[in-house]
């Protein structure tokens, strides 16, 4: 079977309606925190699930938007349902489509935030809609979480996450995939931490004596805490952002450092963890305060995940095609529900690159076998 005979039209015409909602989605920009226009977004996006006879709900998120959460009847209630993870909020600033407008062009469909992941999400409405117009339904039930803070941490859907993975058979997750076009059945965990120095400020010239640099407290803290890392067990640390100081003839009081935790193995986040909050100021009046502010655990590559992928990669072969799988060092709301035991195949959306870039791309010629995949996947799973 071809994807145009599932489709039943040619990929050519099942690409440009994909395409639509695409453009839609893109040019209703939608930067983490900017509350209205992403309420705008999910509202829009549900006015459209309940066109597909969804029951919906939404749920503000205070200073972030609006979580949406959606159910769709499959051919057996029975069965536990399907769980897809979404988000609509995007890392690319308010204005960014006027220099970085949605714009198709050598194979290509351009705009901030169409790879990750607003293409995804077109695409399994898309296949929703498919099936509804047949008149058909899913195997199993299908629940539909579309969150609005994602890129900064997932804090208000988290627990609505950990809601809609209770009792849920499997997780498939629009993410962008791997490079081949690959599924992602494995992903780094991810841990963000905030250290804040607090030291005592002076004259540098008059009374450096009497002075505490929170600055220099923070210089001798850096390779303590990059020596936390394991890279024999995939363990990585990135102080990525240092601040502090206010003028080059004032000592220090204060100095922050932003860090970028990546783990493999679920027991290192622990490990990590005790042994950050352990170190001491080398100065006996400096102080040290820790903040984690985000954590996304690793997504372990289970045998349950494994016959999911598999599963999946049967539809694919039915379509012509061929899913490989492969792991990545990123996160996604995926290794949450994971985490809590759901067999979760991540990293399903269209083929592209520039994530989080000026050059964010999907491959249009990628949408057709994609929207024939996720509405077979509903049908089978």
């Amino acid at each position: 079977m071809t994807v145009a005979d599932y489709l039943r039209t040619s990929e050519a015409d099942a690409r440009d309606r994909v395409l639509q909602r695409i453009r839609r989605y893109v040019e209703h920009e939608t930067p983490s925190g900017a509350a209205e226009s992403i309420d705008m977004l999910s509202r829009r996006i549900e006015a459209e699930l309940l066109a597909l006879g969804a029951s919906v709900e939404g749920t503000p998120a205070p200073e972030r938007g609006r979580n949406l959460r959606a159910s769709i009847a499959g051919a057996d209630p029975s069965l536990p349902p399907v769980l897809v993870l979404a988000h609509i909020d995007t890392v690319h600033p308010a204005g960014t489509l006027i220099t970085q407008p949605f714009r198709i062009e050598d194979g290509r469909a351009e705009g901030p935030g169409i790879y990750d992941m607003k293409s995804g999400l077109a695409l399994m409405i898309e296949a929703l809609e498919l099936l509804h117009v047949r008149g058909a339904r899913p195997g199993r039930p299908v629940r539909l979480l579309v969150t609005c803070d994602e890129e900064i941490g997932s804090h208000t859907s988290a627990p609505l996450m950990e809601a809609a993975a209770m009792g849920a058979y499997a997780a498939l997750v629009p993410e962008p995939c791997l490079p081949d076009g690959g599924a992602k059945t494995a992903r780094k965990g991810v841990m963000t931490y905030t250290l804040e120095i607090r030291g005592r400020a002076g004259h540098a010239g008059v009374n450096p004596e009497d002075c505490v640099s929170a600055i220099a407290e923070l210089a001798r803290q850096m390779p303590r805490i990059l020596a936390v890392a394991d890279h024999a067990k995939g363990t990585t640390i990135n102080i990525g952002v240092i601040r502090g100081g206010t003028a080059s003839n004032v000592v220090a009081a204060h100095a922050l450092a932003e860090i970028d935790v990546r783990i493999v193995e679920p027991n290192e986040a622990e490990r990590v963890d005790a042994a950050f909050r352990a170190l001491a100021p080398e100065h006996p009046e400096a102080r040290m305060a820790w903040t984690r502010a985000e954590y996304r655990p690793p997504l372990v590559r289970t045998d349950a995940i494994v016959q999911l992928y598999e599963r999946a990669r049967a539809v694919a072969a039915e379509l012509g095609r061929d899913l490989a799988e492969g792991s990545s060092g990123g996160g996604s709301d995926g290794s949450i529900v994971a985490a809590l035991g759901v067999p979760t195949l991540d990293g399903l959306g269209p083929n592209g690159g520039g994530a989080h870039a000026a050059n964010e791309h999907i491959r249009i010629d990628d949408l057709p076998f994609r929207l024939a995949l996720y509405a077979r996947l509903f049908e089978t799973l």
